[in-house]
């Protein structure tokens, strides 16, 4: 098959570019290296037979030079990262609407499956109201309640997307599928996201640790399950939407943070400050229709996932002890 990854420098498109070439498809990686970075990894990608190709797909006159026979089009594009929601929330907004508007009226008419890239962000407003839907499926309510926290423009951002790919679909018979990503983490995931930084202030010894949100729980998926998944899921003829994660381990963020220092052998007094505005109580996603589609269960545990994550990490300080904030 030939596969287009738009986003695929970043975290989730590089390691499902790799997870699509083991199994022998011919692979375009699309990204313009705003977030994402041309490293090893990715120049692995290319000398193992993927065609890289810089596009900044909220121009369209930069989109008009993809092709237009690709059977699955994974858009995975997006300014994401918690502080990128509070610093820059309008490039945000612009980039994650504009770039999936501008993908899906350029594959109209194409013969492509169009996987588009949400997450659990677009339940966040939810669980003000509806605390007890945990583990939580596709079919709750959706909702924006205060379009002035700009913690919003991310899930506000993927709730327009998911909206724009269903009603296209509606108007033009699309071939689409939804994948609301909950909590993936794993190597090269870069360093705007909880479980990054965490390894990052662990590995240059911060004392006092702080902790933000220390009784919130998480479910947490190493990234190789989540392409896993969500490669299983694009081969079927299932259309609609679908959680990929975790639903076996729902960890408290005070947990994670002792996981993570016990790796590093140190013992840091542990600050706990209040969570940020507009941040959850608890997220765990149902995977039913997602098994059901595909069979799908985690291959990796917590522990198992995070010595993966920290080790790469580990070696990245060790060469880079001044981390580029525009990595990925």
């Amino acid at each position: 098959m030939k596969i287009l990854i738009t986003g695929g420098s970043g975290f989730i498109g590089a390691h499902l570019a790799d997870h699509a070439l083991r199994n022998k498809n011919i692979v375009h990686i699309c990204d313009n290296n705003l977030r994402g970075i041309k490293d090893a990894f990715i120049d692995g990608l290319i000398n193992r037979g993927a065609k890289f190709i810089k596009c900044d797909l909220t121009k369209i006159d930069e989109v008009i030079r993809l092709d237009k026979d690709y059977d699955i089009v994974f858009h995975l594009a997006a300014i994401n990262g918690t502080e990128n929601f509070y610093t820059i929330p309008y490039d945000v907004m612009r980039v994650n609407i504009l770039s999936t508007m501008n993908l899906l009226e350029y594959f109209n008419g194409c013969p492509t499956k169009f996987v588009y890239s949400s997450s659990s962000e677009t339940y966040s407003c939810t669980f003000k109201f509806r605390k007890d839907l945990i583990p939580t499926p596709e079919t709750v309510e959706l909702c924006i309640d205060d379009i002035f926290n700009p913690r919003y423009s991310y899930g506000g951002s993927k709730i327009t997307g998911e909206l724009l790919v269903a009603n296209f679909s509606h108007q033009y018979d699309l071939e689409f599928q939804i994948i609301r990503y909950n909590n993936i983490y794993g190597p090269r995931m870069g360093f705007k996201h909880v479980i990054p930084q965490f390894i990052k202030r662990a590995y240059f010894k911060e004392n006092p640790f702080n902790i933000y949100g220390s009784t919130q729980t998480r479910s947490f998926c190493y990234v190789d399950d989540a392409v896993r998944a969500s490669m299983s899921l694009a081969l079927t003829d299932k259309r609609g939407i679908f959680n990929v994660g975790n639903d076996e381990e729902e960890l408290p963020i005070m947990n994670l943070a002792e996981k993570v220092v016990k790796s590093f052998d140190y013992n840091p007094k542990f600050d706990i400050k209040q969570p940020p505005e507009g941040s959850v109580q608890r997220r765990c996603p149902d995977l039913t229709r997602l098994r059901e589609a595909t069979g799908f269960n985690p291959e990796y545990n917590m522990d198992e996932g995070l010595k993966k994550t920290i080790s790469w990490y580990s070696e990245y300080y060790g060469t880079n002890p001044i981390v580029d904030s525009k990595f990925l």
